[in-house]
């Protein structure tokens, strides 16, 4: 259990850290619709500005939110042990990590088989996204098929 309570030590750390990157992140995003700072995209007018930076903005405090919540949850694990059993006990069920692993490959065959669909698809309206698409689910299948080769020799 100590080793458990030292891994969730670190991981409070990386937490605390990308929170605070994603709050830095809103508060220049809504000081640059403020018109304090300059932060934008590159291309477009200032209209699309605006609203990517909104879209940063709700993003950065919607997944900050989210992390925020997982880290109240380990810091609340850390100070009673009962909670530190349980956190540690829902983290290591091989019901539930084998649920979570038969989700992840029905997810990656479904990305690939609607992703060329998609690809072929769009290809008759813009070129440069059906490449794109065609191209993210290639990356996509290879990292799949190196990580089936990483570890078939592993186990």
């Amino acid at each position: 259990m100590k080793e458990y309570k030292e891994k969730l030590k670190t991981t409070r750390v990386i937490l605390a850290i990308a929170v605070l990157i994603l709050f830095a992140f809103t508060v220049l995003s809504v000081l640059s619709e403020c018109g304090v700072i300059h932060f934008a995209p590159v291309a477009g007018d200032g209209h699309w500005q605006s609203r990517w930076r909104g879209f940063i903005c709700g993003a950065s405090v919607g997944i900050g939110a989210m992390i925020l919540v997982g880290l109240i949850r380990i810091s609340k694990a850390m100070g009673d042990e009962k909670e530190l059993k349980k956190l540690y006990v829902k983290e290591n069920d091989e019901r539930q990590r084998q649920i979570y692993i038969s989700a992840r490959s029905l997810a990656m065959q479904i990305f690939v088989i609607f992703g060329l669909v998609a690809g072929i698809v769009v290809g008759y309206f813009n070129v440069t996204v059906s490449i794109t698409v065609l191209a993210c689910v290639t990356i996509h299948s290879l990292i799949g098929l190196m990580c089936k080769l990483y570890y078939s020799r592993k186990y």
